[in-house]
């Protein structure tokens, strides 16, 4: 009964999540609205990650186990680099970093035992699949030392940071629900060109903004900042 609800709130709060991510993304960045939304996208994707922790614990389901996780560690690492102030690093960096590590540490080991089974798969998934969270989880890793060795990040540099920590949540949780959880769609969309569109949405807007951001003269004066934040 417990996985049940359980279940039932994972769902609720991923159905919630994109629907918010989108409004977020196609929001004005500085309007109040924006961050209405951005904040609601957090905390959905942290009850849908802390869900998905359990819920993947009590059926041995090691890469959902993990992703719970990494969606966890994502949004607050992401919520927190326009909390934080420009120049500055605190306790949490440090553990953000650690379980980011301990992350990356999981991710190759369930890869390795994925390789080594005779069908190639772990819990029906193969190596590729967790190297490449891994991957992402290291690119994350080596980014949170590099701020923790300068003492911080400019202004500019913590909305990128800010930008694709929000975005790559969003694109695995509309990656799980239209590729992973297709059956549940009405047949007549039911194709891969039409459920690859809000993952390809998500993955394009993610570049516009990071673009936007790198070459926007008035974020690298750090004006917007306080706009932009969720």
């Amino acid at each position: 009964m417990a996985i049940l609800l359980l279940i039932i709130i994972h769902t609720v709060a991923g159905s919630i999540a994109i629907l918010s991510g989108f409004a977020a993304l196609s929001l004005p960045k500085s309007s109040k609205s924006h961050r209405t939304v951005g904040n609601i996208f957090v905390l959905m994707i942290l009850f849908l990650g802390l869900t998905g922790i359990y819920i993947a614990y009590s059926r041995s389901i090691m890469i959902s186990f993990v992703n719970g996780i990494l969606l966890c560690y994502f949004v607050s690492t992401a919520w927190m680099s326009v909390k934080q102030k420009a120049g500055t690093i605190g306790k949490f960096e440090w553990f953000a970093f650690f379980v980011a590590l301990a992350i990356v540490g999981m991710l190759i080991n369930f890869g390795l035992e994925a390789s080594q089974n005779p069908n190639g798969k772990l819990d029906g998934f193969g190596p590729q699949v967790f190297y490449f969270f891994a991957t992402v989880a290291t690119v994350a890793a080596l980014l949170d030392l590099k701020m923790i060795v300068n003492r911080g990040i400019s202004a500019h540099h913590r909305i990128i940071r800010h930008l694709w920590r929000m975005c790559f949540p969003m694109f695995m949780a509309t990656a799980a629900f239209f590729l992973g959880q297709a059956k549940l769609l009405p047949e007549p969309v039911r194709k891969m060109e039409y459920l690859a569109v809000p993952v390809v949405i998500v993955l394009l807007s993610m570049a516009y903004w990071i673009l936007r951001v790198l070459y926007s003269q008035n974020y690298k004066n750090g004006d917007g900042i306080a706009t932009s934040a969720e």
